[in-house]
């Protein structure tokens, strides 16, 4: 049986679903940075532990995710917190779609994390996008799993098969750890001026023993000019 991606993020998403999720380090640190009563998308935003700090914050909310589970969880769960006036949900695979906002009309682009699965192609394409739809002045935070994991890099290549250079097949899935020099190389194809280019540890020992206790990413941030 072939699945297709959005049954297995949404069987990623019940396998680790845990009723307390807290926001990331990383949102709270990036929302000091947003302007106030923003209008945000954030892509990849799965069970919405950063899009529900976001509402909170007195922010509109665009979360986009493959996974119908994923967002009917976040569905319910600002539901119960009063916020659902601010927030949209749409099913959106990045892979295959472009992103269904108009153009120069969000504040903030938000990714954590979620646009690891896809190769130099795709991942051009889709920080086109997110250029696109960015407002004058608009600002974007997105982070990426880097090859500065060393364990991580060792299991990948002993248990994948390599698709493009810090592209990999595995688990059914791609996954791409792309070094700060691809980067820039997609960046660039993307038109996107002014970059910054940094990396990044966040500190995870709060998640519990089942994580790693560091998670490493490149974190790109730009404003459209």
């Amino acid at each position: 049986m072939i699945q297709d991606d959005a049954t297995r993020w949404d069987l990623i998403h019940k396998k680790s679903y845990k009723t307390s999720e807290t926001h990331s380090k990383y949102a709270e640190e990036k929302e000091a940075l947003f302007p106030r009563n923003s209008l945000v998308v954030e892509l990849g935003a799965g069970r919405g532990a950063d899009a529900i700090y976001f509402l909170t914050k007195g922010h509109s909310v665009i979360a986009l995710d493959i996974s119908p589970f994923a967002l009917k969880l976040l569905q319910e769960k600002v539901k119960g917190l009063n916020l659902g006036k601010k927030l949209v949900v749409r099913q959106v695979d990045f892979g295959l779609q472009a992103i269904p906002i108009k153009d120069d009309s969000i504040d903030v682009v938000y990714s954590r994390i979620s646009l690891n699965y896809f190769g130099a192609k795709q991942t051009t394409k889709t920080f086109k996008d997110i250029y696109r739809i960015l407002k004058l002045g608009g600002m974007a935070f997105i982070t990426m799993k880097s090859p500065d994991d060393s364990l991580e890099m060792q299991y990948l290549e002993r248990s994948s098969t390599l698709y493009e250079p810090n592209v990999f097949i595995e688990g059914g899935m791609l996954r791409s750890r792309f070094t700060q020099e691809q980067l820039k190389v997609i960046l660039k194809e993307a038109e996107i001026p002014g970059f910054e280019l940094d990396s990044y540890q966040e500190d995870l020992t709060s998640k519990g023993e089942e994580h790693n206790k560091t998670l490493f990413v490149n974190e790109i941030n730009f404003k459209k000019v």
